[in-house]
């Protein structure tokens, strides 16, 4: 049995690099949910994999080229604070547009076009009811968000970058792309749903008729009852 897994799985087939590919997907995956400590329990384990059960001998490596694997995790940690700084700001600019569309909305609730010192007031409670019981991903910030409070998502953000740089291109830019697809079609997929449901529009249309013209009814005849000439009782 243990053979013949072996052999599937042997050191450049295709079995191996689509195991290969699973295991980075399970990290990025791990990585985008906020999942760093298994995230580094899968790395730990696959790296064990490689230099125990595919004999590739990582650890021999590091040991005989201290040097040029400093100089390789110096650069992978570099380029791994640049990353994190990315993401932060990509975070806080999240975060900033999510404020500015809840004080729009607010605004137009109100029919206001700008923010007044009395608004301000309203507009600061409504915030702070709405992040009472909200999850952290739809809490709306009205301060600074404060670093040290992130600091395992800049941790995580660093240290697995290159798992985070794919998910950020499958969560954010694919979704971006989408959504500006959507906004083309969005006229198509309405018209679509309205020619299937063109049938209960045209009954709920007839119904509102028939209410609009009982109600009509009910006021002409309300109104002609109004207008009676009040009985005048005969003097004795």
């Amino acid at each position: 049995m243990f053979t013949t897994l072996a052999a599937l799985f042997a050191l450049g087939t295709l079995a191996f690099w689509i195991l290969v590919f699973i295991d980075f997907v399970i990290i990025t995956a791990l990585v985008e949910n906020e999942s760093g400590t298994w995230a580094t329990i899968v790395a730990i384990a696959s790296l064990f994999g490689l230099n125990y059960l595919w004999k590739v001998p990582v650890l021999k490596v590091v040991r005989d080229n201290p040097l040029h694997t400093a100089e390789l995790i110096g650069l992978y940690f570099l380029l791994g604070a640049g990353w994190s700084i990315f993401k932060w700001w990509t975070f806080l600019h999240k975060q900033t547009k999510r404020y500015e569309d809840f004080k729009a909305e607010f605004l137009e609730k109100r029919n206001a076009k700008t923010l007044t010192p009395e608004l301000s007031v309203v507009l600061e409670a409504e915030l702070i009811e709405k992040n009472r019981f909200a999850d952290d991903e739809k809490r709306v910030h009205s301060v600074p968000p404060s670093a040290r409070a992130f600091k395992s998502d800049l941790t995580r953000w660093a240290t697995y970058w290159p798992f985070s740089m794919v998910g950020f291109a499958l969560n954010d830019i694919v979704r971006k792309a989408w959504n500006y697809v959507y906004d083309l079609l969005q006229g198509t997929y309405q018209r679509i749903s309205n020619h299937m449901f063109r049938g209960a529009v045209a009954d709920r249309e007839l119904a509102n008729q028939y209410r609009a013209k009982q109600e009509l009814e009910k006021q002409a005849a309300s109104a002609t009852g109004g207008d009676r000439p009040a009985r005048v009782r005969p003097n004795n």
